[in-house]
């Protein structure tokens, strides 16, 4: 599998050269963005938000397109992926490494 940071540079550089994609090229990048998100959400736990981003909406109705994506649209919908992956990033990171509470000291020993 993939790192998360592995999947957003993949993403950003085709968003990036997207005129050069061919219609397969953009399909299975789609893909990779909705099992990247996807994939996030549960394992945060919230699996519910898949269906709830508009984000993710838009890639899941560019999966299900059987007609040809402008480069201006495949380009917003890459970007939006990239947004949503990161958002998922932080939020692993903050479960994963919780702040201390505020308001409580260490003793240290003299």
């Amino acid at each position: 599998m993939r790192s998360t940071s592995d999947v957003v540079a993949e993403l950003t550089q085709a968003a990036r050269e997207v005129h050069m994609l061919t219609e397969g090229e953009k399909l299975r990048l789609v893909v990779r963005a909705y099992v990247a998100i996807q994939e996030g959400w549960k394992m945060l736990g919230q699996p519910d938000r898949l269906k709830e981003s508009a984000e993710t909406m838009d890639i899941i109705r560019a999966g299900g397109v059987p007609v040809h994506l402008y480069d201006d649209e495949m380009r917003a919908i890459l970007q939006e992926a990239v947004t949503v992956i990161r958002e998922i990033e932080t939020a692993m990171e903050a479960k994963n490494n919780p702040a201390p509470a505020f308001g409580k000291t260490t003793e240290q020993g003299s």
